[in-house]
């Protein structure tokens, strides 16, 4: 996939431009992907988050990640916390956690990423995605 340029071919991609949402229930990712380009955003998915943690590293125009919480291979604190050693200085990418757990504790260190009970209010999400697109 090309990630230089528009459809069209005609303008570069902003970094950090991006979202990328991570679950491992395969069947949920091209309804959450039809939701967010819908939404304007552009998207990509991924059920294997091993697969989405090298992409979010190679991918300089991913600024969001949204990622389910409970996985098989690896939780999303972990991905999370494993995202944030990993990338190199100067690079921002904000993080949300959509999740069906409500008894969901997360430790100190990502406390402030926002947390969404699934299904998640769209506007709520749309309104947290905007947020974390607009900070440096």
């Amino acid at each position: 996939m090309d990630l230089t340029s528009d459809s069209d071919g005609t303008s570069p991609e902003m970094p950090g431009s991006h979202i990328l949402l991570i679950d491992d229930e395969q069947d949920v990712l091209p309804e959450y992907k039809e939701f967010l380009e819908f939404a304007g955003f552009k998207a990509f998915t991924s059920a294997d988050p091993v697969e989405a943690h090298e992409l979010v590293l190679n991918t300089p125009e991913i600024g969001v990640v949204i990622t389910d919480l409970r996985m098989a291979q690896v939780d999303g604190a972990s991905m999370i916390r494993n995202l944030r050693a990993a990338l190199p200085a100067g690079r921002h990418v904000a993080f949300i956690i959509l999740t069906g757990d409500a008894s969901t504790q997360l430790g100190s260190d990502i406390a402030d990423v926002p947390v969404f009970l699934k299904p998640a209010d769209t506007d709520a999400l749309i309104a947290a995605i905007r947020v974390a697109l607009s900070r440096p």
